[in-house]
């Protein structure tokens, strides 16, 4: 059953058609680039610089795509899956911002997001992006893997959707939740397929949340928490119910895979 929220939201969207064209990067954009080689506690793997480095040593190429909406600076590989028709529709879905155009600059890392039985999750195995909240032009995305979800997300801080009466975990763990629903709602195309991977992405969240639990994650002191675990609250709070999970299932079905959606 679709709920009532995604329902809404799927009705809401916009579905403008987005065409993408090939650029040039301007001086302002290839600075930008570089300027995220900076170590960051968010990025402790050090991705955006491996990527970076790949690019100068020619193992990567630089691909520049504008549209009326948005300019994407992609830094890829030559397997790497470039999903222009999903991107192309969360843009459609979000409009222009006021500023003219959104700026992303993807740097399509290779390294999935890993879950470790061993400590506890941290920013090395979720985290994939950043954005400054209500700025339209410094969205930044570094792995390949679910790089729509991550657009969604930080579309959202740059789209000034938080409260800031709410803390960074609060903050976080809405943006996530509702980054998940427009991924949902996107993706989908129509009311029947997303209730078929709606029902596939909630047992997910249920999974994953049995897993982290039993390994420790049980509130807001757990960095990953921000992220998963603390998704339950909001959807409930949205009126929608996650299903229940087995942990020995839970932890088969997940594997060694710490990403945040299946759809």
């Amino acid at each position: 059953m679709l709920p009532l929220v995604l329902e809404t939201l799927i009705d809401s969207l916009k579905r403008d058609k987005i065409t993408w064209v090939s650029d040039e990067p301007t001086d302002d954009d290839l600075n930008h680039i570089m300027e995220q080689r900076e170590k960051s506690e968010f990025d402790p793997l050090q991705l955006r610089l491996n990527t970076i480095n790949d690019l100068r040593a020619g193992k990567a190429r630089l691909i520049c795509k504008t549209s009326a909406y948005a300019k994407i600076l992609a830094v890829v590989y030559d397997d790497t899956k470039l999903p222009w028709d999903t991107f192309a529709d969360i843009f459609a879905a979000f409009g222009p911002p006021a500023s003219g155009s959104w700026r992303v600059v993807w740097f399509a890392n290779p390294t999935k997001r890993e879950l470790s039985v061993d400590t506890l999750p941290g920013p090395l195995n979720v985290n994939g992006g950043y954005t400054y909240p209500c700025n339209a032009t410094t969205i930044v995305i570094y792995r390949e893997e679910e790089a729509p979800r991550v657009l969604l997300h930080e579309l959202l801080h740059a789209a000034c959707t938080d409260n800031p009466a709410h803390g960074i975990e609060e903050r976080e763990v809405r943006t996530e939740t509702w980054a998940e629903l427009f991924l949902v709602a996107v993706t989908a195309k129509g009311k029947r397929k997303a209730a078929e991977l709606w029902s596939k992405q909630a047992q997910w969240i249920a999974d994953q949340e049995a897993v982290l639990r039993n390994l420790g994650v049980s509130d807001a002191s757990s960095y990953c928490w921000r992220y998963t675990v603390g998704r339950r609250a909001v959807l409930e709070e949205l009126g929608i119910l996650i299903p229940y999970a087995n942990v020995k299932e839970a932890e088969a079905r997940l594997k060694s895979s710490m990403r945040l959606t299946i759809v």
